[in-house]
């Protein structure tokens, strides 16, 4: 697994079908850049009722889901998930000492 760091990650609009807006990695290394061919995600509003979707690969195929459902999950990424080591710390030590 390859973690890139908030620098290595870039957005930018592009007039694909309507304006979309694209997330993805611009690392310098070409043997990594050539074996992206598609952005990391990228953001479409929807012809008829404007509702937008974020559409990424999972597996070996493209998929579309509702940005709401991505927000919620991004606001419950700041309130439930931590780390092993923050567990341990917050957690696991206060259930042995009682």
């Amino acid at each position: 697994m390859k973690r890139f760091k908030n620098d290595e990650i870039a957005t930018q609009f592009v007039s694909d079908f309507g304006m979309t807006l694209e997330l993805f990695i611009d690392t310098g290394n070409e043997s990594i850049d050539e074996s992206v061919d598609y952005p990391l995600l990228k953001f479409y509003a929807d012809e008829e009722s404007e509702e937008k979707f974020v559409e990424f690969w999972s597996g070996k195929e493209l998929v579309q889901i509702p940005v709401s459902k991505l927000r919620e999950a991004l606001e419950l990424v700041d309130k439930e998930v931590h780390s092993e080591a923050w567990f341990e710390k917050n957690v696991f030590k206060d259930n042995e000492n009682t």
